[in-house]
């Protein structure tokens, strides 16, 4: 498969951008630290309140398919008990 003419530049954007973020990435790490820093926090906080949302919400269908189960058994075993076989 050829490479086209753009897809070159973009190869060799990204490598001289990945080149000038790499020999700096100390400075940047000092500059921009705090604020990674806070902004992955507060990702995690928010991430961390979802996932117990979600976890709440299945748990919660989970137990009303468990209590559907139950039920259609004891309908079950309770019309199956007052029934009288045919001799």
């Amino acid at each position: 498969m050829p490479v086209t003419k753009s897809e070159m530049m973009f190869f060799a954007a990204g490598a001289a951008l990945g080149a000038a973020v790499g020999a700096n990435l100390p400075l940047l790490k000092e500059k921009f630290g705090p604020l990674v820093a806070a902004a992955l926090a507060g990702a995690g906080s928010a991430v961390g309140e979802s996932y117990a949302e979600v976890a709440k919400t299945v748990a919660e269908k989970v137990e009303a398919v468990q209590d559907a189960v139950a039920e259609m058994k004891q309908a079950a075993a309770s019309s199956g008990a007052s029934e009288t076989p045919a001799a």
